[in-house]
């Protein structure tokens, strides 16, 4: 597929896989998440938003449907998708490119409904996230083969060398001003910088899914409030590659790479699980004093914290 990297060798990625994620910000771990991991990790998520419903973002569209589901801070709560997010493949790759040991920054459950699943515009992951340097690797894990058509990534190969603005846009796609979505983005560290339960704050984070999640069932518009969108030249724009993906295999990408999903438009609901990881000397710009699971122990849970910034 155009501009697409295999990496085959987990254990010990070469000079020339490395330069060639920083080059073109994104791999392919092929086939590293077995059949049994991901059907585990799909049967125990009813159970858990059974428990724990309020950590569920719906999003609604004009027809009143969902066209997007969102469930944060799964690994904290669910031995399935911890192991998951600290699968040794997965963790071998991202540690050899962070070069440090590596922390589970935030981990969230994104599910496109099947006809309606919407479109999610480019952006860059670390104009959400409150760690420096910018420079924090996600795993995009899928559960089921997806093209295209289901909503797979989207991707402008070597974006991540640069800085975009962005915007958040509200009626006929006009930009808010500069202020407003800088204060907008202010709530979003309030209420957790990406969408982690360890920092900001609760009743922050409550008002802001609120808004974001169930009141776009009577006013849809207000789903433009939870995306940045980037400012793109066209010409870089007719890049973009799309990144269809077979289950069990895993796209890792950094956090300053542009990219996007296509609509679901498929006869199934497309679920994917995105675990981002920071190296354990990088800095929490962030409110609260958060810790971060740390990815390489797989037998246990364990916490720790980083360097925070003075404040």
């Amino acid at each position: 597929m155009p501009g697409q990297r295999t990496v085959a060798n987990l254990d010990a990625l070469s000079d020339a896989n490395i330069a060639e994620f920083f080059r073109q910000g994104y791999c392919v771990l092929e086939d590293v998440v077995s059949p049994g991991e991901l059907t585990a990790a799909l049967r125990s998520l009813g159970e858990q938003t059974e428990r724990d419903s309020g950590n569920q973002t719906d999003r609604y569209n004009k027809q009143g449907r969902v066209d997007f589901q969102k469930i944060p801070n799964l690994a904290k709560r669910n031995d399935s998708f911890r192991l998951l997010a600290c699968n040794p493949g997965v963790v071998s790759a991202v540690e050899t490119l962070l070069n440090q040991h590596a922390l589970l920054f935030r981990d969230v459950m994104v599910v496109k409904p099947a006809h309606d699943g919407a479109h999610l515009d480019f952006h860059q992951d670390s104009e959400y996230w409150d760690i420096e340097p910018r420079s924090l690797i996600s795993a995009w894990f899928t559960f089921r083969d997806v093209g295209p058509q289901d909503g797979c990534l989207q991707v402008i190969p070597g974006s991540q060398t640069k800085h975009y603005q962005h915007d958040i846009l509200f009626a006929r796609e006009r930009p808010f001003p500069k202020g407003i979505t800088a204060t907008l983005r202010k709530m979003a560290s309030l209420a957790g910088t990406g969408d982690s339960d360890a920092s900001g704050f609760s009743a922050v984070r409550r008002l802001k899914n609120g808004v974001l999640g169930a009141l776009t069932r009577h006013a849809s518009f207000l789903a433009k409030l939870q995306d940045l969108h980037a400012r793109i030249p066209n010409e870089e724009k007719k890049r973009a590659v799309d990144l269809p993906v077979r289950a069990g295999s895993v796209i890792l990408f950094h956090s300053m790479l542009l990219h996007a999903s296509n609509p679901n438009t498929s006869e199934h609901d497309r679920p994917a699980y995105i675990a981002s990881y920071m190296g354990d000397q990088f800095t929490f710009c962030g409110v609260g004093e958060p810790e971060f699971l740390v990815v390489g122990d797989s037998s246990r849970a364990i916490f720790q914290k980083i360097n925070a910034a003075k404040r």
